[in-house]
């Protein structure tokens, strides 16, 4: 089932702004892509990257929600099982297969979550609300790694929207990151700091105390 047979986000839940969601989607990929880069050696495994892009990406989203500049996105748990709002709305961030999940859990509102739908039934349909749960998924590419590096640029990792029916658990409504990280272009604005000038100053040639005196009694 592709994304294309599926409702539109967008227009299921029009608090969601696509904008946002690409934005978001690029810098948790770039997240991805480094800690892959990162935990390349002998001792590094699944195990490793698996736990290490779940702590890195959670770090990711704390520190977006200290950022004034993108009031859209809200971090309203801070545990480990934390919850993010895109555009006020809930959602979860899980490494799985979105169209067939092996966390139980996804398919679950914790407290926290429920809390936060409870406060926007005042703001759209409680009924839909109730009915859709939002979640956020880091997708693996379909090749096998080799070495923690990706085979192909086309076969990346991706950031996928799923809202399920929270009744069924089936799909309703799919959205994916339109490219991988390294396909995109980006900005990059720093600069290199100015040289510093050194002031060369004379040196003296150090007299060595060979211990021998001449017949004068004067060193040697």
């Amino acid at each position: 089932m592709s994304s294309a047979e599926l409702e539109s986000p967008f227009e299921l839940c029009p608090e969601l702004d696509e904008a946002f969601l690409d934005e978001l989607s690029f810098m948790i990929l770039k997240v991805v892509e480094m800690t892959m880069q990162n935990l390349n050696s002998n001792f590094d495994d699944n195990y490793t990257r698996e736990t290490c892009i779940y702590g890195r990406v959670r770090q990711l989203f704390l520190q977006l929600a200290r950022d004034a500049s993108k009031p859209w996105l809200t971090v309203k748990s801070k545990t480990m099982d934390y919850v993010p709002s895109i555009c006020n709305i809930p959602v979860r961030v899980f490494r799985d297969d979105p169209l067939n999940p092996k966390k139980k859990k996804v398919f679950f509102k914790n407290d926290c979550e429920q809390s936060q739908l409870a406060l926007l039934f005042d703001d759209f349909d409680t009924q839909l609300a109730s009915q859709i749960t939002w979640r956020l998924f880091i997708q693996a590419p379909e090749s096998n790694l080799e070495n923690g590096e990706l085979e192909d640029l086309e076969d990346d990792f991706r950031v996928v929207l799923v809202g399920f029916s929270a009744m069924t658990g089936e799909i309703r409504s799919m959205w994916q990151s339109k490219s991988a990280s390294r396909a995109v272009p980006y900005a990059i604005d720093a600069e290199l700091p100015e040289a510093n000038i050194l002031e060369r100053k004379p040196v003296k040639s150090k007299e060595v105390d060979t211990g021998l005196a001449n017949e004068n009694g004067k060193q040697v």
